[in-house]
């Protein structure tokens, strides 16, 4: 038996050492494999899609070296060259091996925005002068203009949009399942790029939707930390976020802030000075009583205090809708029987007075930050219209509405005597034979039972038949409480994930197949066809040879995974053979 897979070709082999033991490592076109001096099947295997990096030993070393990382947290595999020849041997290896990951990696970037190495990743944070803008508003940098030829193309060459391609390259990256797929089709040349997402645009739909909505600012109160340095200097650091934040949170200083920044203050002035004034101080450990003031931010305090203990402004009811409007109903309460809680109302007790202008701070900042959002509310120039129609929808109830009777047609039956004897059925079956008196009859079933005698002492045996059925019942009852195994429990794991593979594979062809039956797509009907021939004779052949020498179970969970999938390749064969134009019959001479 052959250490190898169906379609699996050696590229490069040398003998190598894995933890000290003697061996011969092999690079193949589908994974790196090493195999124990005199064993029979590899002990060491990894996918090229399951490596994720590789280390050389410098020149010059005593040894020969390589190690291979895999993308599974904490999994490396090391060898040492032994062979006369083991510094080219290493480099064959080397060279494979960068091979296979640069394939990947410009398969996988072909289509994505992504930046090469060494350059600045996008939407990296940076301090951006703030003057001539309002603070906390970050600028954007320009984007750099592209050269000719720059345009992207998509996983398999097919050009299109940037930003649909992108959408394509995130699609893949989150969902294995989907990646796995592509691989196998577009790469596998059985479908184009465009084939691929054509039944695919809802997904890319919602992930540009998704991509698209913007997150709400947090209306978390803001507080800022200072960062120790090794001189024992106090730190802050202001980005852009922070300042926005900090002049949302209180007004006063988005006021004082556009009123001196920057013609008479920097903005590194205007920021220390806040950090130094009672201002940014009044919630923290106090101040030292000897410090001078600050005419700045003691008058933008003294402006939030005042702010905080003002009680807010009535709202105006006038657009609230009738419906849900409570005070609409209050000539129909006269007489209330219950009094006012004077303890409910806002200041009236210390402890709420105290903390009001807290509360109120909260909810004032809490109303910046929606209006930031969602915009602020629209003034209402009167009241709502009332709208009769959704009145009535809203108070009537179907279940208290007069039933209507429906219209019924009368049966008109002419011969009532015939219409009951068709309805009773055939009565000539229980007639007496002509002949035959019935009191003979009364008498011979009285015989019967008369002479008829149970035996009660006599053991009840139980037939065979029952004992069997009962068995057989229990048996069922059984296996339907502990189900069968399925391939998932007896086929190795990528065995398991390879049928599943070929399944996808196999039905999204099917489905590709049974679209282009119409006559303007019979170019795509002869590819789809070559396509589903393929599947079934190497993929699925493939699939069956591997799963033999694991045993009649695994065969047969094998075979019960992919009948489905050779059912449905077999009928559309048959559709391709019976719709294929035949050619025209010679006439004889």
């Amino acid at each position: 038996m052959s250490m190898w897979e169906a379609g699996e070709n050696v590229t490069t082999q040398a003998a190598a050492q894995f933890r000290k033991r003697p061996g011969t490592a092999y690079l193949t076109n589908r994974r790196l494999a090493w195999v124990p001096q005199g064993g029979l099947a590899p002990t060491v295997s990894v996918k090229h899609d399951d490596i994720k990096g590789l280390f050389v030993n410098s020149e010059g070393s005593a040894k020969a070296m390589i190690k291979v990382v895999e993308i599974k947290p904490d999994t490396s595999h090391g060898f040492v060259f032994t062979s006369s020849n083991a510094l080219k041997e290493r480099n064959d290896f080397k060279e494979g091996i960068s091979a296979i990951l640069a394939e990947r990696n410009l398969r996988a970037n072909a289509n994505s925005g992504t930046p090469r190495a060494g350059s600045s990743p996008a939407g990296s944070p940076s301090v951006s002068d703030a003057s001539g803008s309002a603070p906390g508003t970050p600028k954007l940098s320009a984007q750099s203009k592209m050269g000719p030829g720059a345009a992207r193309r998509g996983l398999n060459g097919g050009a299109g949009p940037p930003s649909e391609l992108k959408v394509r390259f995130e699609l893949l990256k989150q969902n294995k399942e989907l990646a796995m797929l592509h691989k196998e089709l577009v790469m596998g040349k059985h479908v184009s790029e465009e084939e691929f997402w054509e039944s695919r645009k809802h997904l890319l739909r919602n992930k540009t939707a998704i991509d698209q909505q913007q997150k709400g600012q947090s209306s978390a109160w803001l507080d800022l930390k200072p960062q120790t340095g090794e001189s024992n200097d106090v730190k802050y650091i202001m980005t852009p976020q922070v300042i926005h934040s900090v002049c949302q949170q209180y007004p006063s200083i988005k006021r004082a802030y556009d009123a001196f920044v920057p013609d008479k203050l920097s903005e590194g002035e205007f920021w220390k000075r806040y950090f130094q004034s009672r201002f940014f101080h009044r919630s923290r450990s106090g101040r030292g009583a000897n410090e001078p003031d600050d005419d700045i931010f003691d008058k933008a305090l003294e402006e939030d205090e005042e702010e905080t203990k003002s009680a807010p402004k009535r709202i105006k009811l006038d657009h609230i809708n009738r419906l849900v409007d409570l005070s609409t109903t209050e000539e129909d309460h006269l007489e209330p029987f219950t009094t006012p809680d004077s303890t409910m109302a806002a200041g009236k007790t210390k402890e709420s007075k105290e903390a009001m202008p807290l509360i109120r701070r909260f909810n004032r900042y809490a109303q910046r930050v929606l209006n930031s959002t969602v915009g602020p509310k629209k003034t209402s120039t009167g009241p709502e219209p009332l709208n009769m129609s959704g009145v009535e929808r809203a108070i009537v109830m179907e279940d208290l509405r007069e039933e209507k009777e429906a219209s019924k047609v009368m049966l008109d039956i002419q011969d009532t005597r015939r219409y009951f004897e068709s309805q009773g059925g055939d009565l000539k079956s229980s007639r007496i034979a002509e002949g035959e008196d019935p009191a003979d009859i009364l008498e011979q079933l009285y015989q019967d039972f008369a002479t008829h005698q149970v035996e009660l002492n006599k053991p009840f045996a139980i037939p065979v038949t029952t004992f069997g059925t009962l068995m057989e019942n229990v048996r069922a009852n059984r296996s339907k409480m502990m189900p069968p195994k399925d391939g998932s429990q007896l086929l190795p794991a990528t065995l398991y994930q390879e049928a599943l593979s070929c399944h996808a594979a196999g039905n999204e062809i099917l489905r590709h197949f049974w679209a282009s039956t119409t006559p303007d797509k019979s170019a795509k009907h002869i590819r789809m066809v070559e396509s589903l021939k393929k599947i079934r004779d190497e993929n699925i052949e493939s699939l069956m040879t591997q799963a033999k020498p694991l045993g009649a179970e695994c065969w047969h969970a094998m075979e019960m995974m992919l009948k489905p999938l050779q059912s449905g390749i077999q009928k559309a064969l048959k559709r391709a053979e019976a719709s294929r134009p035949r050619p025209p019959a010679k006439k004889l001479p």
